[in-house]
């Protein structure tokens, strides 16, 4: 395998950062460099890091979200793979080893991705796996389920493709990847969970889910408008859209719901009378149209129950 340069996009982390890039420094196989790009933050990143600062390079630029510091990542990026590793997780020490492993196994591979372990506060509650398609069903799994989260990427791949889209504020990660794969950049996957997602109460809020949500139609409508599709990839991508719209509707129920917006009861009542949806999500709209309230309490108490999976729907992630 070729050289790894580990890419950290940076923006107010100062609580995590040293944390994110000891992980690196603690590989079984070293990483080639550490780049974090300062994505124009207002609080002090050298001090953060504190004696950690000389083992990393920092790139510094003017704030323009995560894709566009993704992008300055990658053309700062001297490796063949790019890594990227977000600010407040974390690598378990053998994962670019089994990076570096799996790329050498399968030397076809353009993108490996391992499994990840999802963190509430520093303690376990979900592992996510990474299924393994062959190479002639990448494509259409792609489009239906972002199925990895921050895998290693052939730089001259990203470079390719023209990098990360920045008009994408949220959910540019699945946006490069369904490009990378339709480019015919191939998957190679480590059913191991090697990466640290962590999230910590209030990782969520419901804004959040409602501009993911909304990007997520975007992103399937982009996704229809490329010209390499086949007749099951666009179907499957029609199909991506519907649920993705379908999700809009809920998302905003639920965001006037737990906001207490004065469009609680008429944004719950359009999913209540909507057939598309299941009859249970349909029962909790109609509890909201009657008391709102109510449907706050019941709805604070799933996500306290379940997080793992908020977070995921958040992401997009159809799979339990």
């Amino acid at each position: 395998m070729g050289s790894l340069s580990v890419v950290i996009p940076y923006y107010k982390g100062a609580a995590s950062i040293a944390e994110a890039v000891g992980s690196v420094l603690d590989q079984t196989l070293p990483a080639d460099e550490i780049v974090i790009v300062d994505d124009g933050s207002p609080d002090d990143l050298e001090a953060a890091l504190g004696e950690l600062r000389d083992r990393v390079r920092i790139v510094r630029k003017e704030n323009g979200g995560i894709s566009s510091a993704m992008n300055a990542a990658t053309a700062a990026a001297a490796g063949e793979w790019v890594v990227q590793l977000d600010q407040d997780d974390a690598f378990l020490p053998t994962r670019l080893e089994a990076i570096a492993a799996a790329a050498r196994e399968h030397p076809e591979a353009d993108i490996v991705a391992t499994g990840a372990l999802i963190e509430l506060e520093g303690r376990v509650i979900h592992t996510l796996s990474v299924p393994t398609y062959p190479p002639a069903e990448q494509r259409l799994a792609i489009i239906g389920d972002p199925y990895f989260l921050w895998p290693a990427v052939k730089r001259s791949r990203l470079l390719a493709i023209g990098g990360y889209d920045e008009d994408f504020a949220v959910m540019q990660d699945w946006d490069c990847f369904i490009r990378l794969v339709l480019d015919g950049a191939l998957v190679a996957a480590v059913d191991e969970p090697l990466y640290r997602w962590r999230l910590t109460s209030g990782s969520r809020s419901s804004s959040d889910a409602l501009e993911n949500a909304d990007a997520l139609v975007r992103l399937m409508e982009k996704t229809l408008r490329h010209p390499g599709l086949g007749e099951r990839e666009r179907e499957a991508a029609e199909r991506a859209l519907r649920a993705q719209r379908m999700r809009v509707t809920l998302e905003r129920a639920n965001h006037s719901v737990r906001n207490r917006g004065p469009g609680a009861r008429r944004d719950s009542l359009a999913v209540a009378r909507d057939g598309a949806f299941l009859s249970k999500t349909r029962a909790k709209a109609a509890v909201a149209v009657v008391s709102p309230a109510l449907a706050r309490w019941l709805g604070s108490q799933r996500s306290r129950l379940d997080p793992a999976r908020e977070a995921l729907t958040a992401r997009g992630f159809e799979r339990s």
